[in-house]
């Protein structure tokens, strides 16, 4: 069947539910593509992430779309788009603002020995799994308060995800006003910027926060981890929840052997190291510091 035969009107009606057996073949893919878990829990979920590529493209079911990604030469460029929809996750500004507050207070105590060896590098700062951006802006805005009080304070933040589509969104540095309303409203004034268009309400993220973040793609289980230098912090958050214990504690331990001597890692609130105390000790829930990045 061609793919000209599959297509229908956008209007179409969309009745079939996603089968048991597309949703282990995609769960299976994405698994093995990217190591994230997608239980029976998770069908609805990929039921409504894909009805929207399939609605876009106009294949008549799930069904037919999935076969065309997964089983035929013309799917391989949708394979990028599925992996998208299917790995695209919600985030914020200032999400867990407790990590904020600790990692103010954090740097603060530590700036005293850099500015005695005379600010010799920048602090190094990975936002792994940074989504469309909100992370990542968030912590180089907060390193940028910092620097107004320590003008030789410098930094740099390196964010990553496995998700193009994501990342195109993160290096625009647009959002609707609402996103932003977490952001403290001093914070608000210095660093982001108006439409100049009053019917379109939109926000960008102003010059000097951007230069401070540099995006990439990067796939947490296949790709090479070796930075250097090294980070001083690391935040993954509400990223590990999706991988297999195995899988977990594979990249537990990568980021260790990323991290500098006695550094930071911030995981999610829900999501936890247990086992992994060779590597790292809770300094304060989701907080953990470096202890070793033996192999």
């Amino acid at each position: 069947m061609s793919q000209a035969s599959t297509q229908v009107d956008a209007h179409t009606p969309w009745a079939d539910p996603l089968s048991a057996k597309d949703h282990k073949r995609v769960a299976r893919y994405i698994q093995q593509t990217a190591g994230i878990q997608l239980p029976a829990s998770k069908r609805s979920l990929i039921e409504g992430r894909l009805r929207k590529r399939q609605r876009k493209l106009g294949y008549a079911s799930l069904h037919e779309y999935i076969e065309m990604v997964l089983d035929s030469g013309a799917g391989a460029a949708e394979r990028l788009h599925l992996l998208d929809a299917i790995t695209t996750n919600k985030t914020d500004f200032y999400r867990e603002p407790d990590h904020f507050r600790f990692l103010r207070e954090y740097i603060l105590g530590e700036l005293a020995p850099l500015r005695a060896a005379g600010w010799e590098r920048p602090l190094r700062i990975w936002s792994a799994g940074c989504s469309s951006g909100e992370e990542p802006y968030t912590i180089a805005m907060e390193m940028l308060e910092i620097r107004q009080d320590n003008p030789g304070f410098h930094f740099q933040v390196h964010a990553t995800d496995i998700s193009v589509s994501c990342l195109d969104t993160a290096r625009r540095a647009i959002y609707p006003h609402a996103r932003v309303e977490p952001v403290p409203l001093a914070v608000r004034r210095r660093y982001l910027l108006r439409s100049r268009d009053k019917t379109r309400d939109l926000v960008r993220m102003a010059p000097e926060v951007c230069e401070k973040v540099r995006f990439a793609t990067f796939n947490l289980l296949t790709d090479s981890y070796d930075f250097e230098p090294r980070f001083d912090m690391i935040f993954c958050r509400n990223v590990m929840i999706y991988f297999n214990h195995s899988d977990r504690a594979q990249i537990a331990q990568r980021f260790a052997h990323s991290l500098q001597p006695r550094g930071v890692l911030f995981i999610g609130h829900s999501e936890t190291l247990t086992g992994q105390t060779t590597f790292f000790q809770q300094l304060i829930p989701a907080v953990y510091q470096k202890i070793s990045d033996r192999r």
